[in-house]
């Protein structure tokens, strides 16, 4: 069975890629994207993304600041019911440091996660090899303790197959980073322990080879992956390689905390929406 001619693939990628940047901008709530333009396969919902991506950027998001990695556990893999990683877009827009407020929205939920987040040093471009585990620590220049913040923002995501979450950035919705730890060995990612608070009442906790057994193959993985897409990580790059703990929805006025031994600790506050 062949799939569209390229002229109708493209137009249906830029057809989902417009449907879920309005309703990203507009706050409405996604559904199925429809037989005619939903992403048939993970690689088309890339590509569809990326078409997202550069609308959300120039409609205010800004420049792209890195990619968060989701189900790179066993216990987000069990929660979502998708047994392989699966990459969004995170913007410079919506990545803060240290503590950041976040207003609950009116329509779906946020949730957070307890992450350990890397930047890179340098690009890792397309190349004839693939890369290894052995590459990987010469990419990292620094590694910290952060949050992610994610969004259902769907009428009923239980509904929605894996491709339609990839276009739509695999629920990210923003992230809080940790300071950075420059002199930490990134091989050391896989011993760091880390737990998660809400209102000072502890929601979980996990270690860095929760994060499938090596969390810098993860890292491996999405080098491959995005080169592969054409769009390769750069420099600079912050990359969250996973959650340790189940995500947990919160509302407003929920406090949460992240402490990582040894990458320290990062914070994030939920209101009610002014108005």
């Amino acid at each position: 069975m062949t799939g569209p001619p390229p002229a109708a693939a493209a137009a249906a990628a830029a057809s989902a890629a417009a449907l879920i940047a309005s309703t990203r901008l507009g706050g409405e709530l996604l559904g199925d994207l429809g037989e005619n333009i939903r992403p048939p396969t993970e690689l088309d919902a890339y590509r569809v993304q990326a078409i997202t991506r550069r609308l959300l950027e120039a409609a205010g998001f800004g420049r792209q600041s890195g990619w968060k990695i989701g189900c790179t556990t066993k216990v987000m893999q069990a929660y979502l019911n998708i047994d392989s990683p699966c990459a969004g877009t995170m913007f410079q827009a919506s990545t803060w440091h240290g503590r950041h407020a976040f207003a609950v929205p009116p329509r779906g939920r946020l949730g957070v996660e307890c992450e350990i987040a890397v930047r890179l040093a340098r690009d890792l471009p397309r190349r004839d090899a693939p890369y290894e585990l052995a590459d990987m620590p010469a990419a990292v220049a620094a590694a910290m303790a952060a949050i992610e913040v994610v969004q259902d923002r769907y009428v009923d995501y239980p509904s929605l197959d894996t491709p339609t979450l990839i276009a739509d950035d695999f629920f990210h919705h923003a992230c809080v980073l940790g300071p950075p730890s420059e002199s930490m060995r990134p091989e050391a990612l896989r011993d760091v322990t880390a737990s998660m608070t809400i209102n000072g009442l502890q929601v979980g906790r996990g270690t860095g080879t929760d994060i499938l057994g090596e969390p810098l193959q993860v890292l491996c993985w999405l080098a491959n992956n995005a080169a592969a897409w054409g769009t390769p990580l750069l420099a600079g790059d912050v990359i969250l390689l996973g959650s340790l703990v189940q995500t947990q929805w919160v509302q407003a006025g929920d406090a949460v905390t992240v402490t990582n031994d040894p990458l320290g600790e990062v914070a994030a506050d939920f209101t009610a929406r002014p108005g």
